[in-house]
């Protein structure tokens, strides 16, 4: 948050590349030609959620907890926006979005984002065995059904060029926008920001 603060000092142009080195990253992400796993332990926020997002399987536990802030903060959540949508449906994204309400591991499997649920003590255990079983398989096998994937996914949600650049767009406006200095100035301060009653 505080190098988003930072954002008042770069140019418009400065701050547009900033937020593309965001969809370069989810995009790499996404395609990756591997398996990716995470695993949310006690919880993610804003942009950890594209990353989470952007992995073929997450695990968690249920009483992480997990918020899309960016709204509360006078930002906008544009970078994280079509991997959430990719991943979780259009009702969620868009109260999770709008309310910027934070929500457990239990809801976070219920809209998607999550694929498996286990117990602080076992998430690591048992993640690694997902990983295992993955491995036995065959690796040709992953790659090709992995690029498949991908493919009918993109079918449903593509996420292309001049999508990413209206998402990094949006961003660094709001990044250097009055109302989002405020916000990331309230919030690192721990005050409410000035348009809260």
């Amino acid at each position: 948050l505080e190098w988003m603060q930072s954002a008042s000092n770069q140019s418009r142009e400065e701050n547009f590349e900033d937020a593309a080195l965001f969809n370069k990253l989810y995009s790499t992400l996404y395609h990756y030609p591997k398996p990716v796993i995470a695993m949310a332990e006690g919880g993610a926020y804003g942009g950890a959620i594209g990353l989470l997002a952007c992995a073929d399987i997450v695990t968690s536990t249920p009483d992480a907890n997990f918020a899309f802030s960016e709204t509360a903060l006078g930002m906008i959540p544009a970078t994280v926006a079509p991997w959430i949508r990719k991943k979780t449906s259009a009702g969620f994204i868009r109260s999770a979005f709008l309310t910027g309400k934070a929500f457990n591991g239990v809801e976070a499997k219920e809209s998607g984002l999550v694929q498996y649920l286990f117990s602080p003590d076992r998430i690591q255990s048992k993640t690694r065995d997902l990983v295992n079983q993955i491995a036995t398989n065959g690796p040709g096998a992953i790659k090709e059904t992995k690029a498949l994937l991908n493919r009918i996914d993109n079918e449903f949600v593509s996420i292309d060029e001049e999508l990413m650049q209206y998402c990094s767009t949006k961003i660094a406006e709001a990044r250097i926008s009055i109302e989002g200095q405020e916000g990331l100035n309230a919030f690192l301060e721990k005050r409410k920001p000035s348009w809260t009653r």
